[in-house]
């Protein structure tokens, strides 16, 4: 960006349109990915939750849930599935970026 100038060319131009198309596509991935990730994490802990009381109430002592790890792996997970997208994103524009011939 910082190349192209104050007076932008015909290129840059498609070059920057391109970058912003690219980079809301990629969010937008990232968004669903993570709601996805979300849900599926949400209904891990409430199973996990449900077998807990479900085994107090049968009278046994339930399993010592690592509750504070399930959450902070379910955590991760979301953050890891939202970044994939525009991870993937940025290294193939770096890559296509690097193929250019400078002016």
């Amino acid at each position: 960006m910082a190349l192209s100038g104050p007076t932008m060319s015909a290129r840059d131009k498609k070059e920057f349109t391109r970058m912003v198309e690219e980079k809301n596509a990629a969010f937008a991935e990232s968004w669903r990915a993570m709601c996805v990730q979300a849900a599926l994490a949400n209904q891990a802990l409430a199973a996990s939750f449900f077998r807990s009381f479900l085994a107090a109430a049968l009278g046994k002592r339930p399993s010592a849930a690592p509750s504070a790890v399930q959450v902070q792996k379910a955590a991760l997970g979301v953050l890891g599935k939202g970044l994939d997208p525009v991870h993937r994103k940025a290294t193939a524009n770096a890559k296509r970026l690097a193929r250019t011939k400078l002016r």
